[in-house]
């Protein structure tokens, strides 16, 4: 995930297997098929969500999904960008 705005992030997803998965030959097309369409449908829930952001409620950051330690990660990244550019 690369932020590019407050209101704007590039995501690329790579699906990485096994060698010997990738020299066998093996079809991965249906797994990269149903993650691609997973990972479609969390994308639409995220801009769903986006415009409430701006509220004043999320000043200062707000609770994601803290089981999902990526999403916290890209959060505290986020944060830590916007701190940083903050007057003190």
């Amino acid at each position: 995930m690369y932020p590019v705005a407050a209101d704007r992030t590039i995501v690329e997803c790579d699906w990485l297997f096994l060698k010997h998965v990738v020299e066998s030959g093996k079809d991965v097309s249906r797994s990269v098929e149903l993650f691609d369409r997973v990972n479609r449908q969390d994308f639409d829930a995220c801009e769903r969500c986006q415009p409430a952001m701006s509220s004043r409620l999320y000043a200062k950051g707000g609770v994601l999904v803290p089981s999902e330690h990526h999403i916290g990660a890209f959060h505290a990244f986020v944060q830590e960008r916007l701190d940083a550019g903050r007057p003190q």
